[in-house]
């Protein structure tokens, strides 16, 4: 238990050092496709990984989700969201996060709209507000801004391109902590109705390049979605996979990634409801 304690220590002050809000962009489909989702963002998770989805939403959405990093008992994600059609205004959406552990939180909320400029343009924006607490320092505020489009390109095709923290915000007075900025660009391809195969690549500042492929598979008149991925970032490859079951408008996502050399698999899960759509 001590050591138990005291790597879980270690974790955590990393975290205030150099990863505080690492684990911003969260949804089980998206994360069971290793990220590969700025192209294919088509639901609630759109709020995090690209606000122009809203903008094909139909009726009401909500959703909650946990996992516990690396499988540490004490260093948890909880993220709840909500989002909304507004007919011919597109969709908006508001997620709330809390990431960390007993001395050390980051808490994020993000409000997100998206609308269709045309029948295969999407547009959205989103801003992200930050709150980083830790037992020792006291607590710190920020604010992020987001822009995404999504495009939809011979019914099969679709392209998308989300930019996360564009204005470069930072944490702190006497010691600046950068908050992670990035843009991703992907594309996805729909062969089949029920198959999905979607590639992007993430370059975030002061990183080398991202590069993630997902597939999902529908079965039985999409009420069961098996999905997987892998992801690439110079020597690291990590692996994901998961599936989710929907009926009468509830939706049950699990999602699992592993590949670390030093750290165990995360597992994610989450619950989900749909209501009021055509």
């Amino acid at each position: 238990m001590k050591k138990i304690a005291i790597f879980l220590a270690i974790l955590c002050l990393t975290a205030s050092a150099r990863a505080a809000f690492e684990d911003w962009q969260v949804g089980i489909r998206a994360n069971s496709m290793a990220g590969a989702y700025s192209a294919v963002s088509d639901d609630i998770e759109a709020i995090r990984w690209n606000p122009a989805g809203l903008g094909g939403i139909q009726g009401w959405q909500a959703s909650v989700y946990g996992k516990r990093l690396w499988g540490i008992r004490g260093l948890v994600n909880g993220t709840g969201s909500i989002a909304r059609s507004w007919g011919r205004w597109g969709g908006a959406g508001i997620s709330l996060q809390q990431v960390g552990c007993d001395w050390e939180k980051d808490q994020a909320l993000t409000l997100a709209h998206g609308f269709a400029m045309n029948r295969q343009l999407s547009f959205g924006w989103g801003v992200n507000l930050y709150r980083l607490w830790q037992e020792r320092f006291g607590s710190a505020s920020t604010a992020g801004f987001d822009i995404g489009l999504l495009a939809r390109v011979y019914r099969r095709w679709s392209l998308g391109i989300h930019g996360h923290n564009l204005n470069h915000p930072s944490l702190g007075t006497i010691y600046q902590y950068d908050l992670p900025s990035w843009v991703s660009a992907g594309v996805g391809y729909q062969p089949f109705p029920g198959v999905l195969g979607t590639a992007e690549a993430t370059k975030e500042v002061g990183r080398i390049t991202r590069y993630k492929f997902g597939s999902e598979y529908a079965l039985s008149q999409d009420r069961l979605k098996l999905r997987a991925g892998v992801l690439n970032e110079g020597q690291l490859t990590l692996y994901t996979m998961g599936f989710g079951v929907e009926a009468m408008g509830v939706t049950v996502n699990y999602a699992f990634e592993g590949g670390h050399e030093a750290l165990f698999g995360t597992h994610q899960f989450g619950l989900g409801y749909r209501w009021g759509g055509r």
